[in-house]
């Protein structure tokens, strides 16, 4: 296997570069106007798509955590009405 220096890597990077974004503008189906109307449309949607998935996941975040706190209090109560027949229990022994 053939070794490269570190300037030969370099220049083989940068000739593949520009190799590629000449290819790239040939080939381009598209304006550079065209593309970057499509590339600030297509960022709006990603945006909105992730303002939507955040919220989503704070819905989410919020509705498990007043489940926990309701899971709480219902292993407080439990644990209270439990402590209460016990108490009377011992009492009436």
């Amino acid at each position: 296997m053939a070794r490269f220096t570190k300037t030969q890597a370099a220049k083989f990077l940068i000739t593949g570069a520009a190799v590629g974004a000449a290819v790239a503008l040939v080939l381009a189906p598209k304006s550079g106007a065209q593309t970057r109307r499509d590339i600030r449309r297509f960022s709006k949607k990603a945006m909105d798509q992730f303002d939507d998935l955040q919220s989503d996941v704070r819905d989410q975040i919020s509705e498990g955590y007043d489940h926990v706190l309701q899971v709480f209090d219902n292993v407080k109560d439990y644990v209270e009405e439990r402590k209460t027949r016990l108490n009377k229990m011992i009492t009436t022994a």
